[in-house]
């Protein structure tokens, strides 16, 4: 049956409840005039006056009739909405991650019914592509660090080699660093396609996030040394949360590095770490060109270089902070990205509080 006329049966089903009800009363009021008539006689029946008989049908008659009505429509549009409400929700929460997980169908037939199957049509043929996507990915870059490795060993030797000439030197010094920049772009894809296939490889222990930050604070303090950037621990409570070290490090340091390039001479960074009964919070605030704000919701996509103006000056393949987010997911954690008052950048690390 389809929605339309199971909605239009509840809607005839609501209205012959509600005229049999008026018509009940009515029959009610008539059956006592014919009484009145047949007692009093004719003069009996005219000192009724026809306004308040009137007036008593709708009064006992329509008024239930009425609600009747109201209460059969709200029902009935409740129900008749509530398959809409579970398939809007269904399509809001469908992200990358539960394309294999199909919408519930009513197996009616309706429309609704035939709408959850276009859907889940479309979600196997989106999951089919991102599938196809990250194999794609995983295998280009499995494929290109054979030939890059040996690019990059050929072109080392010819730079020790004493008899190639010094214009040549240079020239190989140039392709040397765009091989190794080329490198660690595929290497980044690799680690992304396998963090959307769920293969990226963890140890899950004890790890003292504390002790990572103020490691941190000395990386950053020779990374911006150049720019004569202050480096600030305003806080670091000791926190311990359970996931894997090397990860956390390397997330830790995609955002300080992030911090530094995206700084300016004389500026400043901010970190600070705090312990919650749930979840640990690590901060870092920098100063610099404030990123447009029809960019801010993009943070995290993928080779995002901001603004024309500031992206071909600042070294990096715009992956950084979409490897990070990924690490941070991979600990069931989450990062988040703002821009406070004083036109300074925070990001904010949220993980779930480890053993005390």
């Amino acid at each position: 049956m389809t929605l339309r006329r199971r909605i239009l049966l509840h809607y005839a089903a609501t209205l012959s409840m509600s005229l049999v009800i008026v018509a009940f009363w009515s029959w009610f009021e008539f059956s006592e005039q014919r009484e009145v008539a047949l007692k009093g006689g004719v003069a009996a029946t005219l000192q009724q006056s026809p306004l308040v008989e009137t007036f008593e049908i709708i009064l006992y008659g329509g008024l239930p009739a009425l609600l009747l009505g109201v209460i059969g429509g709200r029902l009935l549009m409740r129900h008749a909405l509530r398959p809409i409400e579970e398939l809007t929700e269904a399509f809001e929460n469908t992200t990358a991650s539960n394309l294999a997980e199909p919408v519930a169908r009513s197996g009616n037939g309706d429309e609704l019914d035939r709408m959850s199957a276009v859907f889940n049509g479309m979600k196997e043929r989106l999951g089919a592509s991102f599938t196809q996507a990250r194999e794609f990915t995983l295998h280009a870059s499995h494929e290109l660090k054979t030939p890059l490795t040996i690019l990059h060993g050929t072109l080392e030797q010819m730079l020790g080699d004493n008899t190639t000439p010094v214009v040549h030197r240079e020239r190989i010094t140039s392709m040397l660093e765009e091989v190794q920049r080329l490198s660690v772009i595929v290497g980044q894809l690799a680690f992304l396609a396998k963090a959307d296939a769920g293969q990226l490889e963890t140890s899950h222990g004890k790890v003292a996030l504390h002790d990572l930050v103020r490691d941190l604070v000395e990386d950053l303090t020779l990374l911006s040394a150049a720019q004569n950037i202050t480096i600030t621990l305003a806080a670091c409570q000791p926190s311990e949360v359970v996931g894997d070290r090397m990860r956390l490090r390397q997330l830790l340091l995609i955002l300080g590095d992030n911090a530094v390039k995206h700084n300016q001479k004389n500026g400043s960074i901010v970190l600070d770490l705090h312990q919650g009964e749930k979840q640990v919070v690590f901060r870092i605030t920098n100063t610099g060109p404030v990123l447009p704000l029809e960019l801010r919701s993009r943070v995290f996509e993928r080779f995002l270089r901001g603004d024309a103006s500031h992206g071909s000056t600042i070294e990096g393949s715009g992956l950084g902070l979409s490897i990070a987010e990924s690490i941070a997911r991979s600990h069931h954690g989450s990062l988040l990205f703002e821009v406070l008052a004083d036109d300074r950048t925070q990001l904010t690390l949220l993980l779930p509080a480890g053993p005390a």
